[in-house]
């Protein structure tokens, strides 16, 4: 009864924090809430067996009935008979005993998610693990549901009706619905090709050839590490630290993909109709945006440097983005990392377009939780609207498939040149969980925190973006933002590490700033770094607090007034050294932390259309250092000396 309370009041909070969220997630939920029953998920199914005999025969023809019964924490998205037996008839199959072994392992791994958590305390997205089979299943709500009715029909994939929801088990936690649930398992084209509201951006996909670039899905160069690698870890103490946590290894590399779509409907209300409207409206945007290649590859859709490919490419990530973590909507997190009122939760992404960017951001400002597309300025002051990216409840099919999903957008996006000379001309902040599309698609990022910490770490030649010898571990840690990290999370070199990273393109050619954000403390590490093979000055010492004199960090307190702080900022920027940033708002602000730090590497002219590499490397004869950063800043010069100053979010 313990646990109960203890989930009934953490429900309490998320409540609270979510009680301004708009649209359908305001309503009553159905079924029951936090109901503790005293049973296990199979003696739930056993003492209701005239409502789910056909799941429990599933269940052990599937050789899983026996995890049912033990010790565990589990979430079980139970079909009742009448689902199964329409299934069944789908299926021209009369009674469960017509099954496979493996049909049936496949239906019983789809609905058992091997971690428990409560459908009250989410929003639409993703639920926060993937099931048995490894992926993610999607919850929605009844977008046509009326304030007269006050009652909202949840689902799952948007198929399957939740019946009942929420009873609190010995070893997990049990929802019903009414339909077998059946992820796609076809890639994104094929999905995407099923749905006839974005037929002229399938059009596009197929004649300039990118759908052949989403057709993957696991890497088969990568071997699998030892089972206990991937499921219980290898306990480790954090050097820098003293703190313990187990270390994982991704048992599959996955590659996965994300496309934001823009309907018909959006491209009619500009005046496109055909795929020629759309070729001519690409050719517009991209001739002006890379002048020097207009009217040389008008001809071949396949070229990468054609409009219409550049066009339809900027639309897909590497990266397998839910809805519900583009940016974090964690509540903790976005509690703690961000001032809504002043700053957006954003992060920038690398597309399929060879050297080109995209920004995601969420303005958790006013009741808002939907992300937009290349927006810029804060909610209470927005420059550029950007287009929103639409909720799953906002289409009327799944749009998940086997390697990814797809997203509808509101308005047409494009890397114009208006968005890479003024959307993008900002500061571009990169949290160390996006540097790679692994740290995404492992799971790594999101990976929810619980009792024991987890680090995820990645075999040398499998993480993309980086280039390290096997002995060097690269670590992911997600701290779920109990730490001053950076929306939670740090990316970690341990030992004698020399490792190189592919920094993301720049919108354009200008001077930036390079800088590195870290936590320094006597367990760090001094580090020798190059931008393409240039050392960037003398070694980093990771070591130094700002009470060191080498740093002479003074707080904002100490200081006094307002011209004095903006002299010292000065003063130390001229150093090479910031302060950490003041809208990570945790149980203190990184800003008036001694130990958060920013390094500006180097001041260089950065090219658009040129690859630039951070190399790392340790000098220290101690294999017992860590390297450590949240984030890197690339930051054009019209923003750290702009005519605004730039601001110390």
């Amino acid at each position: 009864m313990r646990r109960l309370f203890a989930r009934i009041s953490a429900t309490v909070c998320v409540s609270l924090l979510i009680i301004n969220v708009t649209g359908c997630f305001e309503e009553n939920h159905p079924g029951t809430y936090y109901t503790f029953t005293g049973e296990t998920i199979a003696d739930y199914l056993s003492n209701r067996e005239s409502y789910f005999s056909s799941f429990i025969e599933v269940l052990k023809k599937a050789g899983l009935w026996g995890e049912m019964r033990t010790y565990g924490e589990y979430t079980c998205l139970a079909p009742t008979n009448d689902a199964i037996e329409i299934f069944l008839k789908e299926k021209n199959l009369s009674s469960v005993s017509e099954l496979t072994v493996k049909e049936c392992d496949t239906i019983a791994r789809t609905h058992i998610i091997a971690n428990e958590f409560y459908l009250t305390d989410l929003i639409e997205g993703a639920l926060p693990y993937p099931n048995m089979l490894d992926r993610y299943l999607i919850y929605t709500c009844d977008s046509t549901a009326t304030a007269e009715s006050n009652k909202v029909i949840y689902r799952i994939n948007r198929s399957a009706i939740i019946l009942e929801r929420d009873d609190t088990l010995q070893n997990g936690a049990m929802h019903v619905v009414d339909r077998v649930i059946q992820p796609s398992n076809s890639f994104l084209p094929d999905v995407m090709k099923e749905d006839p509201t974005i037929s002229l951006f399938y059009q596009a996909l197929i004649v300039t050839g990118l759908s052949d670039s989403l057709v993957k899905h696991i890497d088969p160069k990568y071997i699998e590490p030892g089972e206990d690698s991937c499921t219980t870890g290898y306990f480790r103490e954090v050097t820098s630290s003293g703190e313990r946590e187990f270390k994982l290894w991704p048992a599959k590399r996955y590659f996965k993909f994300t496309a934001f779509v823009e309907t018909d409907e959006v491209y009619k209300a500009h005046g496109i109709n055909n795929l020629e409207d759309l070729a001519a409206y690409a050719k517009k945007i991209y001739d002006d945006s890379y002048p020097s290649d207009a009217y040389q590859y008008d001809d071949d859709y396949t070229n990468r440097k054609n409009p219409l490919n550049r066009f339809v490419s900027y639309h897909l990530l590497p990266y397998g983005l839910n809805y519900n973590d583009m940016n974090f909507t964690d509540p903790q997190i976005v509690r703690n990392c961000i001032k809504p009122a002043d700053i957006d939760m954003e992060e920038f992404y690398e597309t399929l377009a060879p050297h080109t960017i995209m920004r995601i951001s969420t303005p958790h400002y006013q009741g808002n939780t939907s992300p937009f597309i290349n927006r810029k300025g804060p909610a209470k002051a927005v420059q550029v609207r950007g287009a929103m990216v639409m909720s799953p409840s906002q289409g009327f099919m799944d749009q998940t498939a086997l390697n990814g999903q797809y997203h509808y957008i509101d308005d047409i996006i494009s890397y114009s040149k208006e968005t890479r000379e003024n959307t993008l001309n900002t500061r571009i902040r990169i949290s160390s969980g996006t540097l790679s599309p692994d740290l995404v698609n492992s799971g790594a990022r999101t990976r929810p925190v619980g009792s024991s910490r987890i680090a995820t770490c990645f075999k040398a030649g499998f993480l993309a973006n980086f280039e390290y010898k096997e002995e060097v571990p690269v670590v992911f840690r997600n701290l779920a933002g109990t730490y001053n990290c950076y929306y939670g999370g740090e990316l970690v070199m341990e030992g004698i590490y020399d490792v190189t990273m592919k920094l993301p393109p720049v919108p354009t050619g200008a001077t930036y700033e390079i800088r590195l954000s870290y936590y320094a403390n006597e367990g760090r590490g001094v580090s020798q770094i190059y931008l393409n093979d240039v050392p960037c000055g003398i070694p980093l010492d990771l070591r130094l607090t700002g009470n060191d004199p080498k740093v002479g960090w003074i707080s904002d307190t100490e200081l006094g007034d307002e011209e004095t702080i903006k002299a010292y900022d000065h003063a130390m920027h001229n150093r090479g050294l910031m302060k950490g940033i003041d809208s990570y708002q945790g149980y203190d602000v990184q800003r008036d932390r001694v130990n958060m730090l920013r390094s500006i590497l180097a001041t260089e002219y950065l090219e658009p259309e040129r690859d630039y590499y951070l190399r790392i490397r340790q000098v220290l004869d101690n294999d017992r250092t860590t390297f450590q950063t949240d984030n890197i800043e690339i930051v054009p010069k019209s923003v750290y000396q702009g005519i605004i100053p730039e601001d110390r979010h």
